[in-house]
């Protein structure tokens, strides 16, 4: 009867060790996952913000090298991108998104005024997404 009792106490021990070891495998896995889609939203929006930025501030002669669609492209990479970080972010780095997002957007500030607020509010941005993701 005791080795009975010992072999079943045994055999719990190691599926509990088992299951714990998934458990934890599977928390490590979804960080990771996680980790990688808001760099990778991030990336996407940063990309798109700055293309938006400089068309909106460039001379006339360069503007008209554009088609409209590629400013259509930009502002749908940029809304996929605030949408993930919307989605997976903490509310620090979503209002850091959306400052950076209104920023290259706007044009009625003198340029030298709008790039300075464009540039920190990128700083801004990044800064608090690399200390939510952890590689501050």
């Amino acid at each position: 009867m005791v080795n009975v009792l010992a072999g079943i106490i045994g055999a719990l021990l190691g599926f509990s060790g088992a299951l714990l070891g998934a458990w934890i495998k599977s928390r490590g896995e979804h960080r990771k996952w996680l980790r990688d889609q808001k760099l990778s939203g991030a990336a996407e929006m940063v990309s798109a913000g700055t293309n938006i930025f400089e068309f909106r501030h460039r001379s006339e002669d360069w503007l008209n090298a554009f088609e409209p669609s590629e400013l259509r492209e930009w502002q749908t990479q940029l809304q996929r991108g605030r949408a993930v970080i919307h989605l997976l972010c903490a509310q620090e780095t979503r209002d850091h998104a959306d400052s950076f997002a209104t920023w290259c957007w706007r044009s009625k500030a003198p340029r030298a005024e709008h790039e300075e607020n464009t540039v920190a509010a990128l700083r801004a941005f990044t800064a608090s997404l690399r200390k939510e993701i952890g590689s501050a």
